[in-house]
């Protein structure tokens, strides 16, 4: 008879245990997610929907030693991974969040650039110190953010009505836009607060030059070159005017002076094409165009022109 009953104790025994391990493993769980999420040795914690490291004081050191280290080496790519370590530790710490701003403008990554600087303005006890970069990041990814960089550098002034590097972001960003008028009348705000602002008079001298306005434009032009001889950009302003003068000869002289000087900047390199063009030079316009391609590869205009220069060339040599 005892023996009879052994197989229905031990089906009862593995029917409790199977309870309790049906209660327990839920209890369990729980304390494993507390362990690892609220306990003082947790290893994440969750806030605002995301989970976050918990870094122990010298970890932080660590990797904030590393991070900085391969910043200064320039090695920004192995920068990345401890700084965004570091990021998601600490999300209110705008130190953490411009040092991966200036990663990602190394690494040419601007909208993620802008977005951190964006960050940086919402928390940084000093959010004038992410401009002009802010504004940058955006005008780096193109015609179709130029009105978001155009806010961002209003914005920046806004934040210092009287700092004549904001006011001269917001006027070349309104000018290189065709905001001709709107960019005069920063350049102008500008040079009453600062006269001997030599880009701001540059500025205001290239945008009178499209507001047909162009013996103004020389005057500012020979105003600085009075002062400095070699000044490309008055060279270049000189340029222009006598280009809008139909004046080829005095053009090509004050660009190809110019461009000794600043030989990196393809809009001379564009001007001066354009006055090879009018004087039938076309070989010369054809290696100009070239130049421009080689500094700004995505010049559609200046592409255009080699491929139908290099057509008339080819023929003209036959």
């Amino acid at each position: 008879m005892g023996d009879s009953e052994k197989p229905e104790k031990q089906e009862t025994t593995n029917s409790v245990r199977k309870r309790l391990l049906a209660v327990s493993m839920p209890v369990f769980f729980l304390l494993l997610v507390y362990g690892l999420l609220y306990s003082p040795l947790a290893l994440f914690r969750f806030r605002n929907g995301t989970f976050r490291p918990v870094l122990s004081q010298q970890e932080s050191q660590r990797l904030d030693d590393l991070s900085k280290s391969l910043l200064a080496q320039g090695q920004y790519s192995q920068a990345l991974a401890p700084t965004r370590h570091l990021y998601r530790a600490y999300p209110e710490s705008h130190i953490y969040i411009g040092r991966l701003a200036e990663i990602y403008d190394h690494l040419g990554r601007y909208d993620e650039e802008a977005k951190y600087w964006e960050f940086y303005m919402d928390r940084a006890p000093v959010p004038v110190e992410a401009c002009p970069q802010i504004g940058h990041a955006y005008w780096r990814q193109g015609e179709k953010f130029e009105p978001r960089a155009i806010a961002a550098y209003e914005r920046c002034l806004a934040l210092d009505p009287k700092n004549t590097d904001s006011i001269f972001y917001l006027a070349h960003a309104l000018e290189m836009s065709d905001q001709w008028a709107q960019a005069a009348d920063q350049y102008q705000k500008g040079l009453g607060i600062a006269p001997g602002y030599t880009d701001l008079t540059l500025g205001l001298a290239r945008c009178w030059l499209r507001m047909d306005k162009p013996e103004d434009a020389k005057g500012l032009a020979d105003q600085v070159l009075a002062k400095h001889e070699e000044s490309s950009g008055a060279l270049l302003v000189l340029g222009m005017y006598y280009l809008h003068k139909d004046d080829y000869a005095e053009a090509k002289k004050a660009l190809t002076q110019g461009v000794q000087l600043a030989d990196e900047d393809p809009d001379f390199h564009i001007l001066l094409a354009r006055v090879a063009e009018h004087t039938n030079d076309n070989a010369e316009a054809l290696r100009q165009y070239t130049r421009v391609l080689e500094l700004r590869p995505g010049d559609a205009v200046a592409q255009a022109r080699k491929q139908v220069l290099t057509v008339i060339t080819q023929n003209a040599s036959k």
